[in-house]
């Protein structure tokens, strides 16, 4: 996927830490201000879940770790450190985690709202041969679903992969400055990827 989509091949233009799945409270932060280590282990707490995502313009790759307080910190400090890599981003974190990979074909998708996902739901397609042979019908589900009805946010689709850790890619299905409803068009787009 990754090799198949251009706004991943720019530097990141800002990022962000959620814990607990819940990205309406994401600690974002751009480009020019990295948080420093000391900042980032402050905002963990201890936890033992937090997920990641990085920004190429509307376009964004996430990834999300569960396990200790020390694996959560040591996981999070390697993304920090990819973040500072700028344009070689990708490089650094796929020698940090082995991942993404190319070619690795998603377990699923789901199609949301922007650092809305749990609030306002997603429209999951767990088999995306058959999304992409029965468009119509992933239309009409979607329409009918709470994200295809909200106009509060910008939407994307999510490719999800499960291994080594679960991590994603969003790109973008709605037109920016528009209504946010999810634009027919893009959302053939990325299905093709």
């Amino acid at each position: 996927m990754l090799d198949r989509y251009v706004d991943f091949t720019f530097s990141p233009t800002s990022f962000q830490f959620a814990k607990g799945g819940i990205w309406e409270n994401a600690w974002s932060f751009s480009v020019d201000r990295l948080p420093s280590g000391h900042e980032l282990v402050t905002y963990l707490a201890r936890g033992n879940e937090v997920a990641f995502e990085a920004f190429f313009g509307r376009a964004f790759f996430g990834a999300r770790i569960t396990g200790s307080p020390l694996d959560v910190e040591t996981f999070s400090l390697k993304c920090l450190e990819a973040a500072r890599a700028q344009a070689s981003f990708f490089p650094a974190f796929q020698r940090e985690f082995g991942f993404p990979v190319l070619g690795q074909l998603p377990t699923f998708a789901e199609i949301g709202c922007i650092n809305a996902w749990r609030s306002v739901g997603a429209l999951c397609i767990p088999h995306l041969p058959l999304a992409s042979a029965d468009f119509d019908q992933l239309l009409s589900s979607l329409r009918g679903s709470p994200v295809g009805h909200n106009t509060c946010h910008d939407k994307a689709i999510e490719f999800a992969f499960e291994h080594p850790l679960a991590h994603w890619f969003g790109v973008p299905v709605s037109i920016p400055g528009g209504s946010n409803l999810v634009s027919e068009d893009l959302l053939r787009q990325a299905l093709r990827l």
